[in-house]
Parts: structure tokens; sequence; C-alpha cells
């Protein structure tokens, strides 16, 4: 997958969590009506610029946004 196109599925991602706070990532997914693929490299790179906060608990992965 490109990186304009990961990029542009990161801000789709981030525009969510700010308007909706922490969520699982099936509803992140759910909410972003995009595949799971899509989401989780979008989610790495956010992870890696530090935008982002994986949290797990259980069989449950939360995301929160970093300002």
């Amino acid at each position: 997958m490109e990186l304009e196109i990961i990029k542009t599925v990161a801000s789709t991602l981030t525009t969510i969590l700010e308007e909706e706070g922490i969520m699982s990532l099936d509803e992140l997914r759910d909410m972003a009506n995009l595949q799971e693929k899509e989401v989780l490299l979008a989610l790495d790179w956010l992870h890696g610029e530090e935008r982002i906060e994986l949290l797990p608990a259980g069989n449950v992965v939360s995301v929160m946004l970093i300002f």
C-alpha cells in the first residue's frame, strides 16, 4: 500500500478518534468503514509518529489519540 494512501487513512482515523475518544480497534474499523489491513497499516504509521497509544485489555485492543 502506498504511503499517501496510508496517510489518508490515518487522517480519517485521527478525525474519528478526535470526535469519539478512546475506541476499540473493531469499533474504529467499523466506524471508518475500512478493511482491517488498511486500519492496521494506518495505526502502525500513527504509532510510529507517536500520535496514538494502543491499550490492550484482554482480547480487546483500544486506541487513544495522543495530543
